[in-house]
């Protein structure tokens, strides 16, 4: 009898480590069988490590990307888009982590967990499936044209329906001829970072955006406040600089004229905990996927700042680095209500111009957008130069980054079109290029002016 009990217990209990087996292997199964599936060493999928069974890439109005013919792997067979979009469509060896080749291979691949590896497509007869992208690839053409060699990004998407229409990184290369970049380690430094999704740079004063948002929430009658600036003030041992005397700034003034005495100030009245909390209210330290594709965070780490140093962090100096897809996000939600829309990098055939409301959020207070909106708009109109954005109803915050080390300033330019009729907001990075307005914010007048009249 005891002998039988015994039996019984160990098969029981092989029986539960059998079903338990089992259910650990379908969950795993479900969440990662995709992931499984794409690994190179799947000769159903890859020959030599690269994908053999592929979809077309499709940009926005129907123009191939990318495509594998008789075994080969091809691209647009114009150079300039070829090279426009090598960050968008990945080179010929998968280095770019963040192109379509490699993160959107499942779907490229026509992989799904009921077939397998063994998804017809029905349109053209082969195994795959097609993938159409949001890009525009001649606006893409023209934001690569316009950084003119130098090493940045330019982003551009519709703050409406989250669509991403343009999304340049600089350096890159012609991903049919692929240059030897060891040979030129300068030239080619960071060329496989998209730097729209995966870089950070110290943001400077498109940064103070986030600061007056604050200002505006938390400090009585700050659209009336008078601040003075002399060029400079010291704060606890610390010089705040600022390019010229501006005198005395109302909020307003002062982000138009872009005064750091005065945001300075400001953020010495707001404390470190309050900017902290509005920086990741626009994303500073949060995780954020589009269409499945990481992108990096920025840093804030602000909250216990003090003196000097919480006055360069309101200038958006100090340790703070920032997202340029984040900061263009960030401008969108201003220009819609407050309320951000998901970017998105692949195009819905059907009802396309529907964004995900699930993935939508309230990021600023709407009186707060409609406040920081006039101001930005204002900025343009009296500093920048409303006829170098004739017709485009712009609203925007330059910011020229001190990154130290006897370099030239990052230039930034970031904000968003005022128009029904074209809801875009953008952004523009150059490295090293030396005043926002004047560097970036060229990038960004030809841009937009480029997609008006596409």
């Amino acid at each position: 009898m005891k002998l039988l009990l015994s039996r019984a217990i160990a098969v029981l209990v092989l029986s539960i480590l059998l079903v338990t087996g089992l259910v650990v292997f379908g969950i795993n199964y479900v969440n990662k069988a995709s992931t499984w599936a794409q690994y190179p060493v799947n000769a159903h999928l890859y020959r030599d490590g690269l994908l053999k069974v592929s979809g077309k890439i499709y940009d926005r109005k129907g123009n191939i990307l990318f495509q594998i013919q008789d075994g080969k792997k091809k691209f647009s067979t114009n150079k300039s888009v070829r090279t426009s979009l090598m960050h968008a469509t990945g080179d010929l060896y998968g280095n770019v982590s963040t192109g379509a080749q490699v993160a959107f291979r499942g779907r490229l691949s026509g992989w799904n967990i009921i077939n397998g590896a063994y998804r017809f497509n029905l349109k053209n007869n082969t195994q795959g499936h097609d993938l159409k992208l949001t890009l525009d690839s001649d606006l893409c053409v023209t934001a690569y044209n316009a950084l003119n060699g130098r090493k940045g990004t330019v982003g551009v998407y519709n703050y409406k329906t989250g669509e991403i229409i343009c999304m340049v990184s600089s350096p890159s290369f012609d991903p049919e001829n692929p240059p030897d970049v060891s040979k030129d380690s300068e030239k080619y430094s960071g060329v496989y970072l998209n730097r729209l999704l995966s870089a950070v740079y110290t943001p400077g004063s498109v940064f103070k955006l986030i600061t007056a948002e604050a200002a505006i929430d938390n400090i009585a009658n700050i659209t009336d406040a008078v601040y003075h600036c002399e060029g400079e003030i010291e704060i606890n041992g610390v010089m705040v600089t600022c390019p010229s005397k501006h005198g005395d700034v109302t909020l307003e003034k002062a982000l138009a004229h872009s005064c750091n005495v005065a945001f300075g100030q400001i953020a010495l009245e707001l404390g470190g905990k309050t900017l902290q909390k509005y920086a990741e209210k626009a994303g500073f330290n949060k995780e954020l996927k589009i269409d499945g594709i990481d992108i990096a965070k920025g840093t804030a780490e602000i909250s216990d700042a003090e003196g000097g140093d919480l006055a360069w962090a309101g200038i958006g100096q100090y340790t703070l680095t920032a997202n340029p897809l984040k900061m263009m996000a960030y401008a969108g939600a201003i220009a819609n209500g407050g309320i951000g829309v998901q970017p998105r990098l692949i195009y819905k055939d059907d009802n396309s111009l529907i964004p995900n409301l699930s993935l939508n959020k309230r990021v600023l207070n709407e009186d707060t957008a409609q406040t920081l909106g006039k101001m930005m708009r204002n900025a343009v109109i009296t500093s920048y130069g409303e006829d170098n954005y004739k017709g485009l109803n712009l609203c925007a915050k330059s910011g020229t980054a001190e990154v130290g080390e006897d370099k030239r300033p990052h230039s930034w330019f970031v904000g968003y079109m005022e128009r029904e009729d074209y809801p875009l907001a953008f952004v523009v990075v150059v490295e090293n290029g030396g005043s926002g307005s004047k560097v970036a914010g060229q990038v960004a007048s030809t841009v937009i002016k480029k997609a008006v009249s596409n």
